[in-house]
This record gives structure tokens, sequence and C-alpha cells, in this order.
């Protein structure tokens, strides 16, 4: 994994935590939001690193952050409504604090959810939406999406916290339709999945890459 630097963001509840990998380039940077802060979720989590490391073999750089009252990250957990703002608090420091571009926005579960209603509030400046086993029974999952970039979904089948026929609806109704791929027998935490779950995102994000690398 590249090198990553301790940075502190100035949030709506008090300081966020994160960590910055930097990069060559910054047309183009993956924000990652972590999964259920009252679950053990931290922006150390498996699935979220895996993200992260993707992001620096492809030559991008990336943040990820604890969301408010987990880890340093100030505040306390405000059930899906502050921790928007927190994701929107992430992604401008990342355009202008750290000079990113374009943003592919990302997210783990309770995070997929986040990046999700934030990317409905500030479409203008994502180049995509990575949603893995987003918890669409937790928080209220739109019924469009903004048009200006893809949305991709990664669920496993056998997912044993967030309900699959849910998602599989959400994903076939939502307008535009996301690129929804499904790992047979997947968990949700992708147990022994991961390194498929990198080749996806390699397929998926490798031309988006390759774009700002010319």
């Amino acid at each position: 994994m590249a090198q990553e630097k301790v940075i502190t963001i100035q949030g709506p509840a008090g300081h966020i935590e994160g960590r910055w990998a930097e990069a060559e380039q910054t047309e183009l940077g993956v924000l990652m939001c972590h999964p259920h802060p009252l679950h053990q979720g931290t922006m150390n989590n498996k699935v979220v690193t895996t993200v992260t490391r993707t992001a620096a073999g492809l030559g991008l750089p990336s943040l990820r952050f604890n969301f408010r009252g987990v880890g340093e990250s100030e505040g306390v957990h405000d059930h899906g409504k502050g921790e928007q703002d927190d994701v929107l608090a992430a992604l401008d420091y990342v355009l202008n604090t750290l000079g990113w571009k374009k943003v592919i926005l990302a997210g783990f579960s309770f995070g997929a959810g986040m990046a999700c209603l934030a990317a409905c509030r500030a479409p203008d400046q994502l180049a995509a939406l990575v949603l893995l086993a987003p918890a669409v029974h937790h928080f209220d999952a739109p019924n469009t999406l903004p048009h200006n970039f893809e949305t991709y979904v990664y669920m496993g089948d056998g997912d044993e916290v967030v309900p699959f026929d849910e998602v599989e609806n959400w994903a076939s109704l939502v307008i535009p339709t996301p690129h929804f791929e499904v790992f047979s027998d997947g968990s949700h935490f992708f147990h022994g999945r991961l390194t498929d779950l990198k080749a996806s995102l390699i397929d998926d994000l490798g031309p988006l890459a390759a774009e700002v690398a010319k």
C-alpha cells in the first residue's frame, strides 16, 4: 500500500481523522467511506483498505476517514444524518485542499449508503460511485441517481448482514441502472473474495485511471 499520511479535516461536528495516500497525479482520486460505526466499523476495515490499496495500484491517490465519533474523529454518531455531512466535508477537502479534480466516491455497507446520499447532493465533481454491499434497508435509498457518472454495485449473494434481495431489487429499479456485480456465495465482508473484489475494481475503475494517465 502507498505510504499514507495522517490528516485532519475540519468537519461539521469537529475534527475528522483521515489517512491520505498520495500519487503523482491529482486529476482523479478515491474517497472511501467505512461501515457502521456502531458495529465496529472504522476506516481500518479490510474492505476499505482493499479499495484504497487497489487505488494505489492504479496510480490513484486515496483518502479514507473515520466518521464522527469513531477513532480520533470528534462528535457523536448521528444515525446517518450528520455522517452525510462528514462525507461532504471530506469531499470538499480532497477537492480544495488536496487539489483533486475528480473523485471516485466509494463506500462499504453503511458507508455505501452515506456515499450514495452524498453523491446525490454533490454530483458535479464525481467520476464514479462505488457501492459495496450497500445497506439499502438502513438508509433512504434514492429512486434516481445522478447521470453525471457511472455507479457500480458489488454484492455477495450470501450476504449475512444486508439482505441480497433488497439490494438486487433496488439496483433493478433505480434510474439510471447501475452496474451490478454479484459475487456467488460471497459474504458481507467478502471473506475469501477480496482478491476477486480487487480484480473487479481494477476492471471497472482501470479505464478511468488510464484516461488520466494519458
